[in-house]
């Protein structure tokens, strides 16, 4: 509901009764199939095929964006800013972990995962053949769009050359902080661009080399 109201503002937030009770209902509905005779098989069969998989590649891209990407440093002042300054060896392990560990780890696991990869199974009973293509393609149709939407972020990036358009996709957007004047504190209100309109409740965020 959120991401589908801060993509169509205009449209959905003032219609967030109506939203609630069409997801609501939608998935309602969905969900009868779990309360089938085959509802135990279909849970077991998408818990296979749509859960690990998708968790595990998910989340190695959000640390590979907020390490690599983003910036370490810049995330942990952003973390500073609502908590407060602390040393650099609180930080530390921190970093350890979000740079190296916790990557190490997903990658590990996700190539274990593939290593030992079985057709599901449900006690005694054996999954059908097509039940494999049909679990695959439901895997692949939940991660494509991380791929998707980074290729249209970057063929829509202003710049003359293809790893500018890459830089210019991976940098902030202009008017990246927080949305209120009170909650921006002095990280962001020190970088405020002397031309921006006074009435504007955005901010001009210059990205670190």
């Amino acid at each position: 509901m959120t991401a589908l109201q801060d993509q169509f503002p205009t449209l959905l937030r003032s219609k967030r009764l109506l939203l609630t009770a069409g997801i609501c209902s939608l998935f309602y509905l969905l969900g009868l199939l779990y309360v089938t005779q085959a509802g135990i098989y279909w849970l077991n069969f998408i818990d296979h095929y749509a859960t690990d998989w998708i968790l595990f590649i998910t989340a190695l891209l959000q640390l590979i964006g907020l390490s690599w990407i983003y910036g370490i440093n810049r995330f942990i002042k952003d973390i500073e800013m609502m908590i407060g300054e602390r040393n650099w060896l609180f930080w530390l392990w921190w970093r350890i972990c979000w740079i190296l560990i916790s990557p190490c780890l997903l990658v590990a696991v996700l190539i274990w995962s593939l290593a030992t990869l079985t057709p599901p199974t449900y006690g005694p009973v054996e999954y059908p053949v097509w039940s494999g293509a049909l679990g695959w393609c439901m895997t692949i149709f939940c991660i494509m769009w991380i791929p998707i939407v980074a290729m249209v972020r970057v063929v829509q990036a202003e710049g003359p050359t293809l790893w500018q358009k890459i830089s210019a996709a991976c940098t902030s957007a202009p008017d990246w902080g927080p949305y209120l004047k009170q909650h921006r504190g002095e990280r962001y209100r020190k970088q405020l661009d002397s031309t921006e309109d006074p009435n504007s409740v955005h901010l001009l965020v210059i990205p670190e080399k």
